[in-house]
């Protein structure tokens, strides 16, 4: 499923896509070019944040990193799973 972005535009990203994380996120061990997935994909206004899941090796769940792919690609928030 692709999500648009503006009227006719089409996002590159899709739900379950792999993504790189775009900077360090110690609280989760993630260092910058890690990958998580891409769980979900939310417009606000002008700004295409994703929702990408973060596992451990075993695929167990770490954590959530939400990313914003655009217009820029930059972490906005994390969380950590308990």
């Amino acid at each position: 499923m692709q999500t648009p972005a503006t009227l006719g535009a089409r996002l590159r990203y899709q739900e379950y896509d792999r993504i790189p994380i775009t900077e360090d996120v110690p609280v989760l061990g993630v260092e910058e070019d890690d990958e998580g997935v891409i769980s979900g994909l939310h417009l606000d206004n002008e700004t295409v944040l994703a929702f990408v899941a973060i596992t451990y090796c075993t695929g167990q769940m770490r954590g959530w990193v939400i990313l914003e792919v655009k217009p820029e690609k930059k972490v906005r928030s994390y969380t950590t799973v308990s």
